[in-house]
C-alpha cells in the first residue's frame, strides 16, 4: 500500500494518519477544495517558516511568505485540475524560502477522498531534490517525471566535448519536459525567436534532425535531465508529469 493509499484510507483514526504525515520523509499535508491547509508536518510548516502546522490550518497559499504566495493562483489551478479530474501531478518548485535558501523540490499531489469515495481536497507531498545522495539532480528529476537516464551510453569523453551555453541548457531544460518555445520564452524573458535559434543551435551540437530527438541524443550524451545551475535561482512552478 502506498502512503497516499494509506492517508486516503478513512477508517484509521485521525491521531494515526498524523502521526504518519510526521514519520513520512519529506513535506506532507492535506487542502480542502478550496486550497486550505487541514493539516501539514512539521517538516513542511519548517520549510515555510511557520513554527508550528497549526499556524497553517485553515490558510491559503497566498498566506504564505511572498515569495510563495506569488504563485498561489498556479497552485489553486493544480489543486483544482486534481479535484476535478481525479488524477495526480507531479509538480516542479523552485523557490527562495524564509531561512534565506533556494530550494527545488518535485510536489506530487493526489486526490484525498472520503469515506464515501467524495473528494475532500487534495494530498501533497514534496520532496526536496537534494534528499537522495546516491542520485543526483538531473537523475532525480528523470524518475520524477517517468524518465531513465541512458547512463550506460555516456563516456567521460562525450561530457567533457559536449559544452552547452547557459542558455542551451535552460531550453533543453524547459524542452526535455514537454515545454513549448512560447512557455520557455515568457520563462526566459526573452522572444520567441531567440528560444528558435537556441533549438538550432541544440540540434547541430547533439546531431539531432528535430526536436524530438533532441531528449534522446542529450540523455545519451550525459546532458539532458539536469536542471541548470541559472534557474536555482529563479522562481518556478510548472507540472512536470500527471496521470491520464
Amino acid at each position: 500500500m502506498y502512503p497516499t493509499q494509506i492517508m486516503n484510507d478513512m477508517s484509521w483514526p485521525p491521531s494515526m494518519l498524523i502521526s504518519l504525515f510526521e514519520q513520512l520523509p519529506g513535506c506532507w499535508g492535506c487542502k480542502d477544495t478550496q486550497s486550505r491547509f487541514v493539516h501539514v508536518n512539521h517538516a513542511y510548516a519548517r520549510l515555510v517558516g511557520a513554527r508550528t502546522p497549526d499556524e497553517l490550518k485553515g490558510k491559503n497559499d497566498d498566506q504564505l511568505p511572498e515569495a510563495i504566495a506569488e504563485h498561489a493562483e498556479q497552485f489553486r489551478e493544480q489543486d483544482l485540475h486534481v479535484i476535478k479530474s481525479g488524477r495526480y501531478i507531479r509538480v516542479l518548485n523552485i523557490h527562495p524560502y524564509p531561512d534565506g535558501h533556494w530550494q527545488a523540490h518535485v510536489f506530487t499531489k493526489v486526490p484525498w477522498y472520503g469515506s464515501e469515495g467524495e473528494i475532500l481536497g487534495t494530498i501533497f507531498h514534496g520532496q526536496p531534490l537534494n534528499d537522495n545522495p546516491m542520485l543526483g539532480v538531473g537523475q532525480w528529476i528523470c524518475k520524477a517525471a517517468g524518465i531513465e537516464p541512458v547512463e550506460s551510453l555516456t563516456t567521460e569523453g562525450t561530457k567533457s566535448a559536449m559544452q552547452l551555453s547557459t542558455r542551451e541548457s535552460e531550453v533543453l531544460f524547459f524542452h526535455q519536459f514537454g515545454k513549448k518555445p512560447q512557455f520557455i520564452a515568457q520563462s526566459l524573458g526573452v522572444s520567441v525567436k531567440t528560444i528558435e535559434n537556441h533549438f538550432a543551435n541544440l540540434r547541430v551540437k547533439l546531431g539531432a534532425s528535430n526536436k524530438t530527438e533532441l531528449v534522446d541524443k542529450a540523455l545519451e550524451m550525459g546532458v539532458g535531465c539536469k536542471i541548470p545551475d541559472s534557474l536555482l535561482k529563479q522562481q518556478l512552478t510548472f507540472v512536470l508529469s500527471q496521470s491520464l
